[in-house]
């Protein structure tokens, strides 16, 4: 009868313990913008984890500066200067809405829209 019990009790404290590591998982939400060069070749990538803090920008070339912008009057909301390929993008400097985003490289300015949701941390 111990044995039972004890098994018993064992499983109960897995099955609890699958269900809360299930529902916080349920609860990150992961998006990614791709923006592409007209030849298909990727050119940006933006990474919103809903329980981060930061967005995560990664272009294939190096990028001097982003700036994120309200998507109906073009207004500069955000911008920073860069070295490198990537960076982290702190959201809480912008609003839940959406942006248009712009990378520059030496040889391009990459364009893309990204919306910013409420955060589940």
């Amino acid at each position: 009868m111990k044995k039972i019990v004890f098994i018993l009790a064992i499983s109960l404290v897995g099955i609890s313990t699958y269900a809360q590591d299930t529902e916080s998982r349920s609860k990150e939400k992961i998006t990614k913008y791709v923006t592409t060069f007209p030849n298909g070749d990727e050119a940006i990538t933006i990474t919103d984890n809903s329980k981060s803090t930061n967005l995560e920008l990664a272009s294939s070339d190096n990028f001097y500066k982003y700036e994120i912008l309200e998507t109906s009057s073009h207004e500069l909301v955000h911008g920073e200067s860069n070295r490198g390929n990537a960076c982290a993008i702190d959201k809480s400097q912008l609003e839940e809405g959406t942006y248009t985003l712009k990378v520059y490289t030496d040889d391009f300015i990459i364009t893309s829209d990204i919306t910013i949701g409420e955060s589940e941390s």
